[in-house]
């Protein structure tokens, strides 16, 4: 490469930037840039200023020891809440199943999509809601699926506190489990079985609310066939790693911007 080739113009720095050229000017009064002038021209050595950058990137990167910080962070600031309640609205309706994203201690980062009445009795009522927040928070300290990785299609059918069956999937973002998906409230056989009576009767105990209710709305209830079941934990994982990637891109974004904050501020 000839020398000539090794400088930048203020305009290519500028689009290398991504910033204007009062900033590029204030940038080389304090210091933070190194040029020199050809024919009144400012010129920048691009090695200098691929040096400068890496360091840049360097002191913007997080420390081993802050790992699960970080993931804590890339939870709250990677995932756009608004769009993947969207997305799991439309596959729950899609599926006619419900669906919850939640944080790692099982809190809900959005509303339960499509939740059927029999759940709602129980979401409704703040001991049962906190039931539900546990079994979710039991289900991701489990081994489960990653997104990205379509497993076994009846492996991962979960039974809740409830007695419905749910999948749930990694929500992964820069390789930190950051969050899950939770999809169900669905039954893989009729709710005549062995133990209802006396789960019925926690749920009673629990919730306050009486046996003919909650098997009014356990009628309602889906019971899918062995082919639906066979679906949902597919379809569940590429949702999951829908919202990984857009975690990533998200983080991505928010980490150039912060670059060019940190290089452009006076």
């Amino acid at each position: 490469m000839d020398e000539i080739d090794t400088l930048l113009t203020t305009r290519q720095l500028q689009d290398l930037l991504q910033v204007d050229r009062i900033t590029i000017y204030r940038m080389l009064n304090d210091g933070r840039l190194q040029g020199f002038k050809v024919g009144g021209q400012w010129r920048f050595p691009r090695q200098l200023i691929e040096n400068w950058l890496d360091e840049q990137r360097s002191s913007l990167e997080v420390p081993a020891f802050s790992k699960r910080a970080a993931a804590l962070k890339a939870s709250a600031e990677a995932l756009p809440l608004s769009c993947m309640r969207a997305i799991q609205d439309v596959f729950a309706e899609a599926l006619d199943i419900g669906c919850v994203s939640t944080s790692m201690d099982g809190t809900p980062m959005t509303p339960v999509a499509n939740s059927c009445e029999f759940c709602n009795l129980i979401l409704g009522n703040q001991a049962g809601r906190q039931r539900c927040i546990t079994s979710w928070r039991a289900a991701v300290e489990q081994p489960g699926p990653v997104s990205g990785q379509i497993q076994n299609a009846g492996a991962r059918l979960v039974t809740c506190h409830a007695g419905l069956s749910y999948v749930w999937g990694k929500i992964i973002v820069r390789e930190e489990f950051v969050a899950a998906i939770h999809a169900g409230q669905f039954l893989d056989s009729p709710p005549d079985g062995d133990g209802w009576p006396e789960r019925l009767a926690d749920l009673v105990t629990t919730t306050g609310v009486q046996v003919p209710r909650l098997l009014e709305a356990l009628e309602d209830v889906p019971v899918l066939d062995p082919e639906r079941q066979q679906q949902v934990p597919r379809l569940v994982q590429r949702v999951a790693a829908t919202f990984s990637e857009i975690g990533e891109e998200r983080l991505s974004l928010l980490g150039r911007l912060q670059r060019i904050a940190e290089i452009t501020q006076p």
